[in-house]
């Protein structure tokens, strides 16, 4: 019986010791990654902040969200917080640290797209220079 009991403890004991060792042992995780697509509104340099105008598609509601930019932000189409400027459109992968703030992890600046070049004149045709179509055969 008390070889029971204390196979019993100790089992309990390994599985209590294993469990505490799981949870205390745990590396910290990065919350969750969001994304908005929007425009823009102000850039900060000093503070390294963007406000963006974006729609809530939850609310169907325009909101302004500030993000912070730190060192570990990457950038698309542009090299730093420096190129941006208010109308820009960009899309941003960002996490919410711990003490609320929007950390960005990625800002892509959509860059406008280049007009087309116009089409060379064409030269200048006189009906004479129309040859009529052929009648067709039946």
């Amino acid at each position: 019986m008390k070889i029971k009991n204390f196979l019993v403890l100790g089992i309990t004991a390994l599985l209590i010791f294993i469990g505490a060792n799981l949870i205390f042992s745990q590396e910290p995780v990065e919350p969750d990654m969001q994304w908005l697509w929007g425009e823009v509104s102000n850039v900060d340099l000093q503070n390294k902040t963007i406000l963006v105008k974006y729609l809530d598609y939850e609310t169907d509601q325009e909101k302004e969200i500030s993000i912070t930019i730190d060192d570990k932000t990457n950038y698309e189409n542009i090299k730093s917080i420096d190129e941006l400027k208010a109308k820009d459109t960009v899309s941003i992968d960002y996490i919410v640290s711990l003490d609320g703030k929007n950390i960005a992890r990625n800002i892509s600046a959509e860059k406008p797209e280049t007009p087309m070049p116009k089409p060379e004149s064409l030269p200048e045709t006189t009906p004479e220079d129309v040859q009529p179509a052929a009648p067709a055969e039946q």
